[in-house]
């Protein structure tokens, strides 16, 4: 193969890949010609794009995006897979058709990068999605907005109430309501007092 139709490969692969970093390196050996066809459909479903490799380019490409560790599992029949809604929902399908078939064997793989061993795969199969990470974010990021809206639709007498005493000036302290309370007799004891005066 001449090193002009090497480089187009390269070019090829490269654009495929569009600058993903998670990636899965798989081997089909055993996979019949039928039910490969029906994997790689399958995947294309869900936008999980399949492309079999040329090892010692796919090295080379892999290398040149900071992915040179996954060299370890570009040995014998390679197949990388990419794509989907992310790294979890990718390692997830994947497993899953792999148990399915019972064929095809997941050598290993990079996540954002790093690159993963086939036991660290089937740990990331376990986390989350995507999507039920967003919602538990939504809904931390919405509890203040709901306790705002829980006041608003507080009782208006209760509404009304709250807002009458922030008119009318609540006392600041403890301290402040024991004067005023002290002050209040002293009043009534001077209105008896000035009562005869103005009598006489």
């Amino acid at each position: 193969m001449s090193k002009y139709v090497k480089e187009m490969m390269m070019d090829q692969f490269r654009t495929d890949l569009d600058g993903a970093t998670s990636v899965l390196i798989l081997d089909f050996k055993g996979l019949d010609a039928v039910s490969e066809h029906k994997f790689r459909m399958d995947l294309r479903k869900k936008k999980i794009k399949v492309r079999t490799l040329r090892n010692t380019l796919a090295r080379r490409v892999f290398d040149e995006m900071g992915m040179g560790g996954l060299a370890t599992y570009l040995a014998g029949p390679s197949v990388a897979i990419w794509g989907g809604a992310g790294p979890a929902e990718l390692a997830k399908e994947i497993s899953a058709q792999v148990k399915k078939l019972k064929k095809p064997e997941i050598k290993g793989g990079a996540v954002d990068g790093t690159v993963i061993t086939p036991a660290q795969v089937e740990e990331i199969t376990k986390l989350p999605s995507r999507e039920a990470l967003l919602g538990r974010i939504v809904n931390l990021a919405m509890s203040p907005a709901q306790r705002i809206v829980s006041l608003a639709n507080a009782p208006a007498s209760g509404l009304l109430g709250q807002l009458k005493t922030l008119s009318e000036g609540a006392p600041e302290s403890e301290d402040e309501v024991e004067t005023e309370a002290e002050a209040a007799p002293t009043a009534e004891g001077d209105a008896e007092t000035s009562a005869p005066a103005e009598a006489s």
